[in-house]
């Protein structure tokens, strides 16, 4: 499996900061700087993890998780916050998020974060045989 990651924030900084620190770490990144830019990049191709960032202008990211799990994907959604006081791990679960990680992005933070994301899919793989 290619170790594909999808990273959507509407701030372009920090999805070059990610995409930086993640390409360094052996991950193959893409970018959308908008839900609505990822749902149309996940229509041509999968990524089997998605971070995405919580607070953007025109879809949150729960809708924006909502709106994958409509689409019975079985990628790992990790929500992206530096507002962690205000979002509960288990309401995110619910939702649908597998994971989050906070800001300011720590290498050390999220590369556990990630690779139990691509374990999990593996998971989920399996099962699905």
């Amino acid at each position: 499996m290619k170790k594909k990651i999808l990273v959507v924030d509407d701030e372009d900084f920090q999805r070059d900061l990610l995409n930086k620190l993640l390409t360094k770490s052996g991950y193959t990144v893409s970018e959308a700087e908008s839900p609505e830019v990822a749902l149309a990049l996940m229509k041509n191709e999968e990524f089997p993890v998605i971070i995405t960032d919580l607070i953007m202008l025109d879809m949150d990211g729960v809708e924006f998780c909502h709106r994958i799990r409509e689409q019975n994907s079985q990628s790992v959604i990790i929500a992206l916050t530096g507002y962690a006081d205000l979002y509960d791990l288990e309401k995110l679960k619910q939702v649908g998020f597998d994971d989050y990680l906070t800001k300011p992005i720590k290498l050390n933070k999220i590369q556990p974060v990630v690779e139990a994301g691509f374990e999990e899919i593996k998971k989920r793989m399996k099962s699905r045989r």
